[in-house]
C-alpha cells in the first residue's frame, strides 16, 4: 500500500518534470496559465539539477531566426534522477511489507 503512495506521488512529479521538458522543448508561452503552473510547480523538482550541463541553450535557426525552444538538460537529468530515486524507495517499501 505504501509503496502504490510512493510510486503514485513519483508519477506525478515525474509526469510534470517531463511535462515541463516537452513545454520547453516546444517553445510553449510561458505567460499561459497552464505552462506557467507547469513550470511553477516542477521547479523546486529540477533547481537541484541546474547548471549540471551549464547555461540552456536557445536554439538558433537560420539567419536572424531565434525560437524559444530549449532543450533542457536540467529537466532531463531531474527525470531521470526522480525515476532512480522513486523505484529504489519502492523497491525497498515493498521488501519490508
Amino acid at each position: 500500500m505504501i509503496a502504490r503512495i510512493i510510486y503514485a506521488i513519483g508519477g506525478f512529479i515525474e509526469a510534470l518534470v517531463g511535462l515541463r521538458f516537452v513545454l520547453r522543448l516546444l517553445g510553449a508561452n510561458p505567460d499561459n496559465g497552464l505552462v506557467h503552473w507547469v513550470y511553477n510547480w516542477s521547479t523546486p523538482f529540477v533547481t537541484p539539477f541546474a547548471g549540471i550541463f551549464g547555461q540552456d541553450a536557445t536554439i538558433v535557426h537560420g539567419v536572424g531566426a531565434v525560437t524559444t525552444s530549449v532543450f533542457d538538460w536540467t529537466a532531463l537529468i531531474a527525470l531521470l534522477v526522480i525515476g532512480l530515486v522513486m523505484g529504489i524507495i519502492g523497491n525497498v517499501v515493498n521488501r519490508r511489507a
